[in-house]
């Protein structure tokens, strides 16, 4: 991992304070850096770097893009389905539906609706 002069300086600075404050944990925290210096850190540890970020956050929001576009898609769907279903379902009903349902003519024994004569 390389560093920046700035950030290696902060980092000097905070030894030498842990050397001052506490130097059995300051000789601790030595042994362990040589003991763990040939192994790889944890990818759960790790911090991914801007590039990654970067990658990351373009495939979200590909992903929500490509959610989004399904659910208007499907909407759109719905909608045409239900607008189709109003236009032909005046012209659906068959012949002796639409015979039950007009007004009975005078004198064919039938009794008139309210208000009707009869």
């Amino acid at each position: 991992m390389s560093l920046s002069p700035h950030h290696h300086h902060q980092l000097h600075l905070i030894e030498a304070g842990l050397l001052r404050s506490d130097p059995q944990l300051a000789a601790r925290l030595g042994v362990f850096g040589r003991l763990c210096a040939g192994q790889a850190m944890p990818a759960w540890e790790q911090v991914s770097c801007r590039h990654d970020r970067i990658r990351q956050a373009a495939a979200l929001i590909a992903e929500t893009i490509s959610v989004a576009a399904v659910a208007i898609f499907l909407l759109l769907r719905a909608v045409l389905a239900l607008v189709a279903a109003v236009v032909s379902g005046g012209r659906a009903r068959p012949p002796a539906q639409r015979r039950e349902r007009a007004r009975p003519q005078p004198g064919s024994g039938r009794p008139a609706g309210p208000g009707g004569r009869g």
